[in-house]
């Protein structure tokens, strides 16, 4: 049903009154990272003309220090990918990095990239992670017709 909704947003873009920024948002947690961290944390992201990806990340309740963080790619929920761009060590995280590639671009997109918080000195590997996923702000029109597709 997730993956629906999501190929749904993204199906939305493509209509005419979607182009320029293009906003997403994560939410964090232990164990989309497979630990059992009570920690969470959220994103809020936009992809403006010129590419540049734009973040705002904050979090709360980690077991451990900060010791790194990054936005990963290219990996669906559950799998571990390499490391695309660092963040800063801040909370909260926010900036800019870029221009993303049309590669880049296409897997933000399609939901492969995800945001990941290690903490020392139990969490190296990663204490909690979000999958960054296309925030869709529609008219409510539109989201009727969407709902429709999903009832029996």
């Amino acid at each position: 049903m997730h993956k629906a909704i999501v190929l749904s947003a993204a199906a939305l873009l493509l209509l005419p009154g979607f182009a320029g920024a293009q906003s997403y948002s994560a939410i964090l947690t232990g164990p989309q990272d497979g630990t059992a961290s009570p920690a969470t944390g959220s994103g809020s992201f936009t992809l403006d003309a010129g590419k540049m990806l734009s973040f705002n990340i904050s979090y709360g309740g980690l077991l451990g220090t900060e010791s790194a963080a990054h936005i990963h790619c290219c990996a669906p929920p559950g799998t571990n990918a390499g490391v695309l761009f660092g963040l800063p060590a801040a909370n909260p995280k926010v900036g800019s990095i870029g221009p993303l590639t049309p590669t880049q671009e296409a897997n933000l997109n399609a939901g492969l990239m995800y945001v990941n918080i290690h903490t020392l000195p139990n969490f190296a590997g990663g204490e909690i992670r979000g999958q960054i996923f296309n925030t869709v702000a529609v008219e409510r029109g539109t989201w009727a017709i969407v709902k429709n597709l999903y009832r029996n």
